[in-house]
């Protein structure tokens, strides 16, 4: 059976405040826990009024402490911003905190405009390199390999086990490094799914062996809306297409609309175009219609586990979306 998994970016919704959408953050991975899902992974922006999550080290522990079986992660860090020996530290803490129930997911965007890059005092230093550093201290600390050379530096606390590292990423260049490096990867097709069968067949392609990983993995991270009959699903999801439309084609920095925003609002052609175009990448209807068009995906791209990114502007319907899913998708 087919694993599922949660990406919350904490999405501000109009008339809330970000401490409330921590707050859902926290609620809907309890919710998700007792449902049974896998994984629940927080995503990190900046400098955004969209979303309120910046620090997703910090938030999984908040998450973890309030949860039991599921595993907590981050979707993903982005490396490029960050000391390797840092963010081994801070994950080597989670997993001792909270052993054997942490990913580590490694992204390489910026999270943010030329300002945020300015602002994190973002190095020039090769993405592939920083990972490759990174994953060195982590096995060098939980005693998996002495040879390389981070084996004299320690991030400590020192352990038995790592995180579970995840490369993220919608280009063939992060599916290159993954499939190379042995490692499980997550296509995010509900930021760009242009690449997504190259992606795949990189992925596959390439795969090499490796002590963390004999053969190849994948995750599909995707936009997903659920609900009892498929007219209610099109309209919930007119939260995300209203952001969409704005932020896209207008570059506005905003919170997701409430739904009186979000059902009064005529789109126009332009943006209608957009959204018709993004949906394609999304699944959108009621249980019967979004398990078959998951199923149908699984198989076809020979895919180990699905991510599900669900916004709306109720968090009710939020909460209804992901557990008509797991119900669905255990039939």
């Amino acid at each position: 059976m087919i694993k599922l998994n949660v990406l919350d970016q904490s999405p501000v919704i109009e008339g809330i405040t970000p401490k409330e959408a921590i707050e859902q953050t926290i609620e809907l991975a309890k919710f998700t826990d007792k449902l049974g899902y896998h994984r629940y992974w927080v995503a990190e922006h900046h400098n955004s009024r969209s979303f309120a999550s910046a620090s997703p080290e910090i938030l999984i522990s908040a998450l973890a402490s309030n949860t039991k079986n599921i595993r907590l992660g981050s979707g993903g860090v982005l490396i490029s911003h960050y000391s390797p020996f840092k963010i081994a530290e801070q994950f080597n803490m989670l997993q001792s905190l909270y052993p054997g129930r942490i990913d580590l997911g490694i992204g390489r965007a910026p999270g943010g405009d030329g300002n945020i890059i300015k602002a994190l005092r973002t190095s020039s230093e090769n993405a592939f390199d920083k990972t490759t550093e990174l994953i060195s201290f982590l096995k060098a600390s939980s005693g998996s390999d002495l040879t390389n050379a981070a084996g004299k530096l320690k991030a400590v606390p020192e352990g038995n086990s790592m995180p579970e590292v995840w490369i993220l990423g919608t280009s063939p260049d992060s599916a290159m490094y993954a499939g190379q490096n042995g490692l499980p990867y997550t296509f995010g097709s509900f930021i760009n799914d242009e690449h997504m069968l190259q992606c795949f067949q990189t992925y596959y392609q390439n795969f090499k062996p490796s002590l963390q990983l004999k053969e190849p993995y994948l995750n599909l991270a995707l936009f997903c809306v659920c609900a009892e009959t498929t007219q209610d699903a099109k309209i919930i999801a007119k939260c995300s297409e209203y952001w969409l439309s704005q932020t896209f084609l207008k570059s506005k920095n905003i919170p997701f609309p409430n739904e009186k925003t979000a059902t009064e609002y005529n789109f126009t052609f332009e943006e209608k175009m957009l959204i018709e175009f993004r949906r394609k990448s999304a699944v959108i209807g009621d249980p019967e219609t979004v398990s078959a068009k998951l199923n149908e995906m699984v198989k076809k791209y020979a895919i180990h586990e699905l991510t599900i990114v669900t916004i709306t502007s109720d968090f009710e319907d939020r909460k209804q979306s992901y557990k008509l899913l797991h119900e669905s998708m255990q039939v």
